[in-house]
């Protein structure tokens, strides 16, 4: 007896609530809409900050990249140098400079 007036009022219950629903279908129509809004704004706040993070690593990495090139040209630069290539060449080749008796001028017909 407790079970059939249990199912009664819960049937009564949910004719009671979709009667009311009906009687306010913009309203609850409104509400499904602003909660829909809500995730919508909620989803790409967090597109947004994840975007945020990935252009800060990609110019840490752009900052990293331009100081390696920047001491690699000083690097190019030092090694490049003409004293350093001159005492290379006398050094480890075993180059001298030619006196002026040992220079051979070519000149093009």
């Amino acid at each position: 007896m407790n079970i059939t007036i249990k199912n009664v009022v819960d049937t009564q219950l949910a004719r009671y609530i979709l009667s009311d629903l009906s009687k306010h279908k913009l309203t609850v129509g409104l509400l499904l809409l602003n909660v829909v809004a809500a995730l919508a704004v909620v989803h790409w706040a967090q597109l947004n900050r994840q975007m945020v993070i990935q252009q800060d690593v990609l110019l840490q990495q752009r900052d990293d990249i331009d100081l390696r090139w920047r001491h690699l040209l000083l690097e190019q630069r030092a090694l490049a140098e003409h004293s350093r290539v001159e005492n290379i060449a006398r050094e480890r080749l075993e180059m001298d400079r030619p006196t002026s008796e040992q220079e051979v001028v070519v000149t093009l017909p």
